[in-house]
């Protein structure tokens, strides 16, 4: 049986003690007392992560687990830096997917629109086969996702929603509802799609259909992370983009050369930064990318390439 809870709640200054006491050096006491106030010990946790100690797990000697103890030469100054590159990484990554996102909207409002008004309600405009499959918790694919994506409609508040259903009985058409629709939702429309439908998407991106759909299922949980305020940085990517072959992106053949790439940021930012090009050739936003993280904080114990950001990334092309 486990043990309860028992660690009492401390003051912010007795946080910060704790945290000296295990070895964190803290420059300006005053101001790490005012960081912990505004941003909180929780939300900081993660990012003096890499400055602690890692020793062998007592139940397996082939692991080790993270000590609460600092590395020699860890400071508190520097947890803040890194929130405060992360923070501005997620605000970079939202304006490039918000337009990813909008983009993607009109592909599958324009497709999904010629076979019907409302072809995404009915599994016989869409992927059959994926649609109909059965889901763990019960129902469809296409049965657990239409709730969603009704419900997305219900909860809106845009005037455009009170003005359709007080003027019409039917369902919202496609090319409407999709404005109230969230990335995730459209990824699994997009996953969900009829082939034919799947593969014209696809080709306006230069790109298989399995690849896109991967992408955009990156870019989907990048997303989540960012509109959380979670930490991005050197987080896992559970969605790892695909490797694409290079007749599809020459550009991104080179994140299957390392798993680092794919497992970690850089593969969604280098995937981000070729669907931007794609959609508007003179964004800047790879740019603004390359360069925030070529000023990333200098610092002990944290470096770009926990990001998946190895040496000489910014010499590829999709960066240049």
């Amino acid at each position: 049986m486990l043990p309860p809870y028992t660690k009492p709640h401390l003051t912010f200054a007795a946080q910060l003690g704790l945290l000296m006491q295990r070895g964190l050096v803290v420059t300006d006491q005053a101001k790490a007392i005012v960081h912990l106030q505004r941003i909180g010990y929780g939300r900081l946790t993660p990012y003096w992560q890499p400055f602690q100690q890692l020793v062998p797990d007592p139940n397996d000697t082939t692991r080790t687990i993270r000590s609460d103890n600092f590395l020699p030469g860890a400071e508190f100054r520097h947890a803040v830096d890194l929130y405060l590159f992360d923070k501005q990484l997620r605000l970079i990554f939202l304006d490039g997917i918000e337009r990813i996102e909008v983009a993607l909207r009109v592909d599958l409002a324009h497709a999904l629109g010629k076979r019907d008004p409302c072809a995404h309600r009915s599994t016989a405009f869409l992927d059959t086969h994926r649609a109909n499959q059965t889901m763990p918790r019960g129902g469809t694919r296409h049965q657990n996702w239409l709730i969603k994506a009704d419900d997305a409609i219900t909860r809106s508040k845009e005037d455009w929603v009170t003005e359709f259903f007080a003027s019409y009985s039917s369902p919202v058409p496609i090319w409407m509802a999709v404005e109230a629709w969230d990335f995730g939702t459209l990824s699994w429309l997009l996953e969900m799609a009829h082939p034919n439908d799947r593969a014209a998407i696809a080709k306006r991106y230069g790109l298989l259909p399995n690849t896109l759909v991967s992408w955009i299922k990156t870019l989907a949980f990048v997303r989540n992370i960012s509109a959380h305020h979670a930490r991005l940085w050197n987080a896992g990517i559970i969605n790892q983009p695909l490797v694409p072959k290079p007749f599809e992106a020459r550009q991104l053949v080179h994140i299957g050369s390392n798993l680092e790439r794919r497992t970690r940021v850089y593969g969604a930012a280098a995937v981000a930064s070729y669907f931007v090009r794609r959609i508007n050739p003179g964004t800047s936003w790879p740019s603004r990318m390359k360069a925030h993280w070529q000023a990333f904080p200098i610092m002990p114990f944290a470096t770009p390439a926990q990001g998946g950001f190895l040496p000489n990334w910014n010499q590829e092309t999709i960066w240049t």
